[in-house]
């Protein structure tokens, strides 16, 4: 990232780059400490940097900064909030999702345990939960490794404690073809919640709560809480 003594900045973009796929849109950046934020905004006469023409500038540009967190406000939208997910997954900076205090409270879950507590009780069960069930999860897994060429786990984004953005393990529940013998094993998973098993791999890494388990926050319903509010 470009060194600068400016804790705010805008990025501009062209009407090219609006009808890619990865078009980021107009955003304003505040450096604070090293965490980023990062929320919509309109064109000023602030000094600003050129826009990146595709995602992999963006990730070049996070890689070497300084950055050690980045905060994204839900007035991105869903489609910039993934793409900004993305591009920080692949820098390897955490990310995470701020907005109205609405979706905050939906972050806060009640309980009479510390945050840190309830996290090693979390952990812990869902470690011996791993353990116990690890004989179905792998043979789960085998079957749809057999059954259909697809990737295991689908790739998509959830929105965790503390608006953590995170990737959840979970078997894939879709077939590209008609493949009768994969849409047999996927309904015989459903039937059981088998598919929603993996998720016990992100409560152990802190991503979820046991209390949330087979029901995690996806990211648009992060922005319908938003929105409703």
């Amino acid at each position: 990232m470009p060194q600068s003594t400016l804790s705010n900045f805008n990025i501009y973009s062209s009407v090219e780059q609006q009808h890619s796929s990865n078009y980021l849109p107009h955003c304003i950046l505040k450096w604070r400490q090293g965490l980023l934020f990062v929320s919509l905004g309109e064109q000023s006469k602030q000094p600003y940097i050129s826009a990146f023409e595709t995602q992999q500038q963006l990730v070049e540009c996070l890689k070497p900064s300084p950055v050690r967190l980045v905060c994204l406000h839900s007035n991105l939208g869903e489609a910039t909030l993934k793409l900004w997910a993305d591009a920080c997954d692949q820098a390897n900076k955490p990310v995470f999702l701020r907005g109205r205090e609405s979706i905050q409270k939906t972050f806060q879950k009640q309980s009479t345990l510390s945050p840190q507590l309830k996290q090693w009780m979390d952990s812990i069960s869902a470690f011996l939960l791993l353990l116990l069930l690890s004989p179905i999860i792998l043979a789960t897994a085998t079957l749809i490794h057999l059954y259909s060429p697809e990737p295991i786990s689908p790739k998509q984004w959830y929105i965790g404690t503390g608006g953590k953005f995170f990737r959840l393990f979970e078997f894939r529940t879709t077939v590209a073809n008609d493949d009768s013998r994969a849409t047999h094993l996927i309904r015989w998973m459903c039937k059981y919640n088998l598919d929603k098993l993996p998720q016990l791999l992100n409560v152990l890494r802190g991503d979820l709560s046991l209390k949330d388990l087979f029901y995690p926050l996806t990211v648009s319903e992060a922005l319908r809480v938003s929105l409703e509010s």
